[in-house]
């Protein structure tokens, strides 16, 4: 089995527990004993408590997982950190994905520019107007729309992106492939799944966990060369995504909105603590203008 196959059969054992894989991997870059070794080897090898190395050898050869495997493989395309292809701008990040799969156009990934689009799943009357004020003129100029496909702003800007001839959109899921949250946008995801991207570090039947999507923001931020936050409260979800952007060392824009209404109110505290207020999408354009000889070096 080669080496890209060993480590999606591992992800899938340990369910994309990444700081065990990564300790693996520190210890067996390539993976060459993870197949061939007894429990008791697993246990040495990777330094891991007795009862988990022992539960981690008998996963391992199980056929069942080997067969889902090669199923999955042969439905959607596999990326691997093992991979030459591996997007560039997930590789250096701070605990970046070891294992991607993908439903569509993955040429989107090396497509620029990007930009990252998050936002509440309540969000006001006036934030679909907003939306498509600020991305259809940049999806009409090429550029490509990531969010995550949850209820509210991001199924907002995946539909801006896909309304211009020209759009191209990623979304970036917190469960499998085969495990769509939240179910109404299932026909949302059927055209992503075909004519754009849709993303997931999770293997397909891996049901969507709470803890999955602060840890699937990382992803969003990270594929575009700035974070554009549309309406957010102050203590939202929204917020664990402006802070990988900024881990990762990316710009983070906020739109601001009526000072009264508290679903702009983390716009508002964003701007005050130094994120660049927006106002138009030409603004956005200028940026990417004056930083993507840095971006392009970056990645």
């Amino acid at each position: 089995m080669e080496k890209r196959k060993r480590l999606l059969l591992l992800h899938r054992v340990l369910r994309g527990r990444r700081k065990v894989m990564q300790r693996i991997l520190t210890l067996d870059p390539q993976l060459d004993n993870l197949l061939h070794s007894s429990f008791h080897e697993l246990m040495s090898y990777y330094q891991l408590p007795e009862s988990f190395a022992l539960t981690l050898f008998h996963e391992l050869q199980d056929e069942t997982h080997i067969t889902s495997l090669e199923q999955d493989m042969q439905t959607f395309c596999t990326l691997t950190c093992f991979d030459e292809g591996f997007p560039a701008a997930l590789r250096h990040i701070p605990d970046p994905p070891l294992v991607l799969y993908a439903a569509g156009n993955t040429e989107l990934l090396d497509r620029l520019p990007a930009i990252s689009v998050v936002g509440t799943r309540q969000p006001t009357k006036a934030a679909d107007a907003k939306v498509a004020y600020f991305l259809e003129p940049l999806a009409a100029a090429g550029w490509t729309i990531v969010s995550g496909m949850a209820k509210g702003i991001d199924s907002m800007a995946h539909h801006a992106a896909i309304r211009s001839n020209n759009g191209s959109t990623i979304a970036v899921l917190g469960g499998g492939l085969r495990q769509l949250y939240p179910r109404s946008n299932q026909e949302l995801f059927d055209k992503l799944a075909v004519t754009q991207l849709v993303l997931s570090e999770y293997f397909p039947d891996q049901h969507p966990q709470q803890h999955h999507f602060p840890e699937r923001n990382r992803i969003i931020s990270a594929l575009g060369f700035c974070t554009l936050v549309v309406e957010a409260k102050k203590h939202s979800g929204t917020m664990h995504t402006v802070m990988h952007a900024l881990e990762q060392g990316r710009d983070v824009f906020a739109i601001p909105g009526d000072p009264l209404e508290d679903r702009t109110a983390g716009c508002h505290q964003m701007i005050s603590e130094g994120a660049g207020i927006i106002f138009e999408p030409g603004q956005l354009i200028d940026e990417w203008e004056r930083n993507k000889s840095k971006w392009i070096h970056f990645i």
